[in-house]
């Protein structure tokens, strides 16, 4: 689709952004579980002062329709396993897959192949609805967020997921335990940090 380049910079493919998502194997988690994906192709209003947050836009391939990635805040940031839903067409806008994704993906669809079709249309039926929800009422606005609270609660949530089956199991030592948690309290600080920079920022002299 055709974008308009003075009021909108195209973030996709080589954007550093997108592939730390890609090559990051602790988003997997995300992806996996959490159902939290992120579209191919955004748009950057460059027009805009407001937060970074509230300034992207998630265009659709199918109807070429521009839709606030506020949408997809909230609520409807979990639950995206198959992609964004388009709130007018109702198709699937791509999304960008981890890497470590693919590959748990790939090894365990033997299990979920199967399966595929059906929760798939289920999934979408419900994803629908929800959209419609969201799409008659005011779109939330980028509030104020604790990033350092944020942090932590993500390097607590997956040493609980990485370290804890082994600690359960008395496989891991002390110096395996004093080792995760350097590791996730790094990775949590570090994705904070990320998360302020990125989505709580304002219109760049550049753009």
């Amino acid at each position: 689709m055709d974008v308009d380049k003075n009021k909108y910079k195209v973030w996709k493919l080589p954007n550093w952004l997108l592939v730390h998502w890609i090559i990051n194997p602790g988003l997997a988690f995300n992806e996996l579980v959490l159902g939290q994906r992120i579209p191919k192709v955004s748009l950057i209003d460059k027009q805009s002062d407001a937060p970074l947050m509230e300034r992207q836009y998630v265009p659709c391939p199918h109807c070429n329709t521009i839709h606030n990635g506020l949408l997809w805040s909230k609520k409807n940031a979990f639950g995206n396993w198959f992609g964004y839903v388009c709130p007018s067409c109702h198709n699937i806008i791509p999304c960008l897959w981890n890497i470590t994704s693919i590959l748990l993906l790939t090894i365990t669809f033997p299990i979920w192949g199967w399966f595929k079709t059906s929760l798939k249309n289920k999934w979408l039926r419900n994803r629908i609805e929800r959209l419609q929800d969201v799409s008659g009422n005011e779109l939330p606005t980028a509030q104020k967020t604790s990033w350092l609270k944020m942090g932590l609660l993500y390097a607590a949530f997956m040493f609980c997921v990485m370290a804890l089956p082994d600690i359960i199991r008395g496989k891991a030592t002390y110096t395996d335990i004093g080792i995760q948690v350097i590791i996730w309290l790094v990775a949590g600080l570090l994705f904070g940090g990320l998360m302020q920079l990125i989505l709580g920022q304002s219109k760049s002299k550049n753009e």
